[in-house]
């Protein structure tokens, strides 16, 4: 089951690359038991729109968070809590 796309905002008064911000809002998510195991993110594609960001910065903080063992990636499927 995906995970809705308005769930994701940044603060506009955060600090850190758009990249790292990506990155802790998912990870904090995932910490806070809000996104569980087995569910889907948004496509970057999505992601990138609704943020406003470039689709290359939101698949950057998604293969870091794979690297970090918060995500998995599924070719052609997608990246999974």
């Amino acid at each position: 089951m995906p995970i809705s796309i308005d769930t994701f905002f940044l603060d506009p008064d955060a600090e850190g690359t758009l990249q790292a911000r990506i990155q802790q809002m998912v990870a904090q998510g995932i910490l806070a038991g809000r996104f569980r195991p087995g569910e889907r993110l948004p496509s970057s594609r999505k992601m990138a729109l609704h943020l406003g960001v470039s689709r290359i910065t939101v698949t950057l903080a998604y293969t870091e968070l794979v690297a970090d063992d918060y995500l998995i990636s599924k070719g052609r499927s997608g990246y999974f809590v």
